[in-house]
């Protein structure tokens, strides 16, 4: 157990010190299909903050594949739950918007 909050740890300073600087896709978008709103895609919960929240949501599915954007934690929508769906959260962590 005390590997596996060094390596959560580790992960974290990973996403907030280097992932920002990795850009890759199209994840600045918003989605309104039949009267719903998704806020930006690194909100996972979609509740108009990026925090702890999702980035439990998507510490769950990481390392998943399926289709692209199979699942919002697929941020990036390339198929896989991964470090750059990791960094695109990080980078936007602790922002909040008003959802209508």
């Amino acid at each position: 157990m005390q590997y596996l909050h060094k390596f959560i740890i580790g992960v974290i300073l990973l996403s907030i010190l280097i992932f920002p600087l990795v850009k890759t896709g199209d994840a600045d978008t918003t989605v309104n299909v039949t009267g719903a709103y998704y806020g930006p895609n690194w909100d996972i919960t979609n509740d108009g903050h990026t925090n702890y929240l999702d980035l439990s949501s998507l510490s769950s599915t990481y390392g998943e594949s399926g289709s692209p954007g199979w699942i919002r934690d697929d941020i990036n929508r390339n198929g896989h739950v991964d470090y750059l769906d990791l960094s695109y959260l990080s980078s936007h962590y602790g922002e909040t918007w008003i959802v209508p």
